[in-house]
């Protein structure tokens, strides 16, 4: 069964929507769009005026929603706590926060992952975000006017970075930088998991000296890092994305002046997850990444940073298909009572059946034995009746000894041994004897079979009356006499 998943990035510079479609076999692209913010001072009218643009260009009925924040509206700290259990790591963290944040820590929502670092005396390291409660209540009030109902709301460039850690091939040490036209997010990435958060503004337009700023913020944060972390980072490279990215060679400035390789981002190539791509002529990945990122994490069922949470939890599973759940409920109803209805009906054609074939058994018994005028158990009386019958069934003539002819017939049979070679040729029943004629191979053998029928209870006495040989077959022909 497919599904539709809308990744969502807001950001100041843009907003981009990317709807990917996930089945059993494959993932496609959608749909896609690109929305240009050019007024940053009235961000919530702007951000509406973008999502009416989306809603109107792409089909999102139907969708999961995954969601980005401005990365530079959250504060992101890295602490030290003595457990390792997420219930008191929660319990703990507002009073660890508190005084490092500049906001009353109740008008925060905060999450949290752990680090998988060295942990240094029985303490464990932590990437704490919050955001401001007000903040994230207008964007999803915003959102709200459109029908969008995300799910997860996460950090910009985020699912980017964890992208680019966990899916595409690269070294151990990294550096992740989402770069905006005035702001900029740098995710380290040690180990292929993210031990660092910072975002910063770029503070010039003129392109030289904004990567000088960019470039002289990004050595300020890798020397904190290592007192951070209290570990030696030392990034092999860099992979960059975002809007504020031009093509006239900003990655080959920004190599030039860290030192190291930095390579842009292209998600869709790079992770060979997407087989079909509706409109991948008009793909910008230094544009679409972020929100195929946000897409992709839903997909790949990542866990990571995420603010619904508290007051902006999502809706409870019961609340969000409430009728579609009610509806069907009364359909399972209504096929448990047409089940049930249909076993009643069953078991009612099946007793007039059994009606009908007793019927049928009283009338072949008072058929069979008309001399019985009292019936209780059919069944039982006429088993009785036939038993009685064989008692009475005997030889022919008239005699006292009521001896049967399958008695006769079954000792004959069961007293003569398997191993002699003979063959009956005639078999006469009298009411006083029983003769046997037939052909054997050897005199011994006629020996064998009047002294096999010797142990019957049912013979007085076998005498052999005759017993010569064939010439023409060399077999010994035989007649023997029972007296019964």
């Amino acid at each position: 069964m497919s599904r539709k998943i809308l990744g969502l990035d807001i950001r100041h510079d843009a907003v981009s929507a990317v709807v990917l479609k996930s089945g059993i076999k494959e993932t496609d692209i959608e749909a896609h769009v690109h929305i240009p913010i050019s007024n940053h001072i009235y961000m919530e009218t702007v951000l509406a005026a973008s999502l009416k643009t989306i809603v109107e260009k792409i089909d999102i009925s139907g969708t999961v929603c995954v969601a980005s924040f401005p990365a530079n509206e959250i504060s992101y700290r890295n602490i030290q706590v003595p457990f390792k259990g997420r219930k008191k790591i929660k319990k703990i963290l507002p009073y660890e926060l508190e005084p490092t944040i500049p906001f009353p820590i109740d008008n925060l929502i905060i999450d949290f992952y752990t680090l998988y670092l060295d942990d240094v005396a029985n303490r464990h390291n932590l990437i704490a975000a919050a955001v401001e409660k007000s903040r994230l209540q207008a964007y999803l009030e915003t959102l709200a006017l459109f029908n969008i109902e995300p799910e997860i709301v996460t950090v910009g460039g985020y699912p980017a970075a964890l992208c680019a850690a966990n899916l595409v091939n690269i070294r151990e040490n990294w550096l992740f930088i989402d770069i905006d036209t005035n702001k900029s997010t740098l995710f380290a990435i040690l180990s292929r998991g993210i031990c660092l958060i910072r975002s910063f503004p770029i503070r010039s337009d003129a392109r030289s000296f904004a990567m000088e700023s960019l470039c002289t913020n990004i050595r300020h944060t890798l020397s904190a890092l290592e007192e951070i972390i209290g570990l030696d980072f030392k990034p092999e490279g860099a992979f960059i994305t975002g809007c504020g990215l031009d093509n006239s060679g900003f990655d080959q400035d920004m190599e030039q002046n860290l030192g190291f390789p930095v390579k842009r981002t292209d998600f869709v190539r790079d992770t060979n997850i997407i087989k079909k791509h509706a409109d991948s002529q008009l793909w910008n990945p230094q544009q679409m990444d972020n929100s195929f990122s946000l897409a992709l994490m839903e997909i790949e069922g990542t866990n990571g940073l995420n603010f619904r949470k508290g007051p902006f939890a999502a809706k409870k599973f019961w609340e969000e298909h409430k009728k579609n759940l009610i509806k069907t409920g009364i359909l399972a109803g209504v096929v448990l009572a047409l089940a049930f209805f249909n076993v009643v009906l069953d078991s009612y054609f099946m007793g007039k059946k059994l009606a009908g074939l007793n019927n049928q058994i009283t009338s072949v018994f008072t058929s069979t034995f008309p001399d019985v005028k009292k019936i209780v158990d059919p069944l039982q009386q006429m088993q009785i009746k036939i038993q009685e019958a064989r008692k009475n069934a005997l030889l022919p003539g008239i005699t006292d000894k009521n001896i049967r002819a399958i008695d006769i017939l079954n000792n004959i049979s069961k007293l003569i041994s398997k191993g002699i070679d003979v063959k009956f040729t005639r078999l006469v029943i009298g009411v006083e004897n029983t003769v046997i004629s037939g052909d054997t191979d050897t005199f011994n053998s006629v020996d064998g079979i009047k002294n096999g029928l010797e142990k019957s209870n049912l013979f007085k006495k076998i005498v052999i009356s005759s017993a010569n040989i064939n010439k023409s077959d060399n077999r010994v022909r035989f007649k023997l006499k029972i007296n019964l």
